[in-house]
C-alpha cells in the first residue's frame, strides 16, 4: 500500500512537472512572438521617422519646397530686445488686465450656482 502510495505520488509529481513545462514552452513561444512584433513595429517607427521620409512626404502630399536659402539670426549682444510692435505689446497688457479684473468680479458668483 505504501509503495503504491508512494509510487502515485511520483506519477502526480511527473504530471505537475510535465504540465508546468508545457505552460513554460507556450509562455516562451509567446514571448517570442511578442518580441518579433516588437521588432517590427520598432522597425516601421524608424522608417516613418526618418528625416528622407518625412521630406518626401511634406514635398508629395504637402506641396512644400526647399528653400533657396537658410538665414540665422542672432540677437546682438548690446541691446535688450525690444517688442516688435510696443502698441500691440500695450494692448495685451491692458487686455490681461481687464480679464483678471472681469475674473474677480465673477468668481464670488460662481460659488453660489
Amino acid at each position: 500500500m505504501l509503495l503504491a502510495l508512494c509510487v502515485f505520488g511520483v506519477v502526480v509529481a511527473h504530471v505537475a512537472i510535465a504540465q508546468g513545462q508545457f505552460q513554460l514552452e507556450q509562455l516562451r513561444e509567446s514571448s517570442a512572438q511578442k518580441q518579433a512584433e516588437y521588432d517590427r513595429l520598432r522597425l516601421q517607427v524608424a522608417e516613418l521617422e526618418s528625416p528622407e521620409r518625412i521630406v518626401a512626404d511634406a514635398q508629395q502630399r504637402l506641396g512644400m519646397v526647399t528653400p533657396p536659402g537658410v538665414t540665422y539670426l542672432a540677437p546682438s549682444a548690446d541691446e535688450p530686445p525690444a517688442p516688435a510692435n510696443a502698441a500691440a505689446a500695450d494692448q495685451r497688457s491692458a487686455d490681461a488686465a481687464a480679464a483678471n479684473t472681469g475674473w474677480s468680479t465673477v468668481k464670488p458668483h460662481l460659488a453660489d450656482g
